[in-house]
């Protein structure tokens, strides 16, 4: 059975992001540890961490991710920010170990201003220094596809390959988001550009390393490099893009995570909507 889920909000205590998920149907669920816009950190007390893992058994919702705070910046050629970067992960990754998050998703980051071969080795720089200091084993790490935005380090595969392969070693992996793919210019909304994205997805990173898929239609047109999320079929990948992901004989293994704009009930809607286009 195809998983869908949602982001769903972990205001006021970690464990509620559960009950948010279960009352919508969620079969899979992705969480801000923070605020997405703040670096502000608090330490969780060990009584919510308890209640989260027991809730995390009962709740049957799988897998449970985690988003990173837009804040952070690996490509970053500021110092402070780089390090600053570097040490929120750390405390966000050492959290997701404790509560036996399975994946960690985060955005590479923005040169602004310097070259790709200096951001592509600025992340590097800054995932040896994250991984010498948080030994990861029930949380695996994804570098997402970006929507190729000026500086933006990952949106294009080869890139992304590039992230990857120095730590082989590492519980390390993708997520694809099919707004950002289709904005960075692969044509995932034909029958044709679907096929080649999967053929040089697996050849360029290899389709074992993807683990997760933010499912989102975009409110920008083909090859925009514009981060413009949109209700699913209502937008320019429109719903035959996602008919052939979610009916796809490797991606449909693959959870959906629905990162579409939070209005009303659409959560629920986009999932139906998802759930339709499954083929018997």
């Amino acid at each position: 059975m195809v998983n869908i889920g949602t982001h769903v909000s972990s205001s006021k205590s970690l464990d509620l992001v559960f009950d948010r998920g279960k009352e919508i149907g969620a079969k899979s669920i992705q969480f801000f540890l923070r605020s997405p816009r703040s670096w502000n950190w608090i330490e969780r007390k060990d009584k919510e961490k308890e209640i989260f893992l027991e809730k995390r058994k009962s709740s049957g919702i799988n897998p449970v991710v985690v988003h990173a705070s837009y804040l952070f910046n690996l490509a970053s050629s500021d110092d402070e920010l780089f390090s600053k970067s570097i040490n929120s992960i750390i405390e966000e990754l050492k959290l997701c170990e404790e509560l036996k998050v399975d994946y960690y998703v985060i955005h590479a980051g923005k040169t602004k201003g310097k070259s790709k071969e200096f951001g592509i080795k600025r992340v590097i720089s800054g995932l040896e220094k994250i991984f010498e200091k948080v030994d990861i084993k029930d949380t695996t790490f994804l570098i997402e596809t970006l929507a190729g935005q000026s500086g933006g380090v990952g949106s294009t595969l080869e890139e992304i390959n590039q992230l990857l392969e120095p730590f082989k070693s590492i519980k390390i992996g993708v997520c694809l988001d099919t707004c950002h793919i289709f904005a960075s210019g692969y044509p995932i909304h034909t029958e044709e550009g679907f096929a080649f994205f999967k053929e040089i997805l697996n050849k360029i990173v290899g389709l074992e390393k993807v683990k997760v898929i933010h499912c989102n239609d975009s409110k920008a047109p083909f090859n925009s490099h514009k981060d413009r999320h949109e209700h699913i079929g209502k937008g320019f990948i429109g719903l035959k893009g996602f008919e052939m992901f979610i009916n796809d004989e490797f991606f449909k293994k693959v959870p959906f995570i629905l990162e579409t704009p939070k209005e009303g009930n659409m959560d629920i809607i986009n999932m139906k909507t998802l759930y339709s286009l499954v083929r018997p």
